[in-house]
């Protein structure tokens, strides 16, 4: 349900103002859930996937009736994961949902949230916006996640000495990642503030937590 709201939202934006309807809306959905429906991960069966559907539709009405359908864009989610080195050793990926542009002309990311609200990840849009810095070489001045669900915003400023912290952070990270082949035992620190940890899991472990 998330790709498949996702890729509708960003090509939704693609469109000029003038023929961003509802119905080109739900249409663009329908094209994008019968291109997600059998991926690997997801429905169990046609009851399910009709909830599913159902929530996916409710969430895109709404945002149609209160979000501004207007909007241009500075930025849309690329096509491919979007790479950038931080130093000699460490490169950060992402696929942006969005980046819109300020009156002052700094940015503003924001990303799409279809799940459970609840509290949101800490670490994600700082790290966009070190990414987006210095990828796109202008200033961030927002972070925003979109809770599809519920249409609540959240928001917080950030500005270059925050990215800057995020980038000590990301590189202290990377530099406890062990280098050697015994990677599972690799322990957590970060115990439940580390809710996933794709380094691991792309290579077979699960992370240990202490």
């Amino acid at each position: 349900m998330g790709e498949a709201v996702h890729n509708t939202l960003n090509s939704f934006f693609s469109l000029v103002p003038q023929i961003r309807t509802r119905e080109r809306l739900f249409d663009l959905l329908e094209r994008y859930w019968i291109a997600a429906r059998n991926q690997e991960g997801g429905f169990k069966d046609a009851a399910e996937e009709k909830i599913y559907k159902e929530r996916a539709l409710a969430m895109l009405d709404n945002f149609y009736k209160n979000e501004d359908t207007s909007a241009v864009p500075f930025k849309l989610s690329p096509s491919a994961t979007k790479y950038v080195p931080i130093n000699e050793t460490v490169m950060l990926g992402g696929k942006i949902d969005r980046i819109d542009q300020e009156p002052d002309e700094s940015l503003h990311i924001i990303d799409y949230k279809t799940g459970k609200e609840g509290i949101d990840d800490p670490y994600q849009l700082p790290i966009y916006a070190l990414l987006a810095r210095i990828w796109l070489k202008k200033n961030i001045s927002k972070l925003s996640y979109l809770h599809l669900g519920s249409g609540n915003w959240s928001t917080e400023s950030t500005n270059e000495q925050k990215e800057q912290e995020t980038k000590r952070f990301v590189i202290d990270t990377a530099d406890q990642i062990p280098k050697e082949p015994a990677k599972d035992f690799f322990v957590c620190h970060l115990g439940p503030a580390c809710p996933h940890c794709d380094y691991l899991r792309e290579i077979g472990f699960e992370p240990i937590l202490d």
